[in-house]
């Protein structure tokens, strides 16, 4: 069954290659290149997770951020995707009803990780971070 199947790949491979020549091939390629390099100077919006340390805890964030296609690849799939913070620089607000309990304010999370990404626009910071 395999070797039928292969042997039909093999077939249509070699009509295919006889149809269309290898100039046309590398033609295609480099235009697809160009156009999809196009399209990453336009400026986007989207949410990056992003991975949070604070004082030795680990917390994962959804951040929304607008920059060029070029630079959020990069920032999504080549960036440093764990941000440490200090507390120090950090605002917290106390919880009501829960003793010692502090929520990190989204403004304050957002500026903090719009520090260390000079490249893109951290646009808002969806998170509930507590700490204890």
């Amino acid at each position: 069954m395999a070797e039928k199947i292969i042997a039909r790949i093999e077939e249509y491979w070699k009509t295919f290659r006889s149809k269309v020549s290898t100039a046309f091939l590398i033609s295609l390629g480099l235009s697809l290149i160009f156009w999809y390099s196009g399209k990453l100077q336009y400026t986007y919006t989207t949410e990056i997770p992003m991975n949070v340390v604070i004082e030795g805890e680990k917390y994962r964030v959804t951040c929304v951020v607008e920059g060029t296609g070029h630079n959020i690849l990069s920032a999504r799939y080549f960036g440093r995707r764990t941000v440490k913070l200090n507390p120090a620089e950090i605002t917290t607000v106390a919880i009501e009803g829960e003793e010692g309990a502090r929520m990190i304010t989204p403004e304050s999370l957002q500026s903090a990780i719009a520090l260390r990404y000079s490249e893109i626009k951290i646009n808002s910071v969806h998170s509930d971070i507590v700490l204890k």
